[in-house]
């Protein structure tokens, strides 16, 4: 199991979500790791895993 490192606008990519829906997920608490005075990144599995701990799941579109 590898974990992949993202930055947002590669990961609203890679999970296939808009802008306004990545903001949304992570003003509901969407894990993200960040050095001092640097951007956000994001880990792959542990996105997945809180998307799903947090009751969304993907069909075409992560939805609840």
């Amino acid at each position: 199991m590898t974990n992949q490192i993202y930055n947002g606008k590669e990961l609203r990519k890679q999970l296939g979500i808009s802008t306004t829906t990545f903001y949304k997920f992570r003003k509901a608490g969407l894990p993200y790791h960040q050095f001092p005075r640097s951007r956000a990144y994001y880990l792959l599995d542990e996105v997945k895993d809180w998307l799903n701990q947090a009751g969304y799941h993907q069909e075409t579109t992560w939805t609840k």
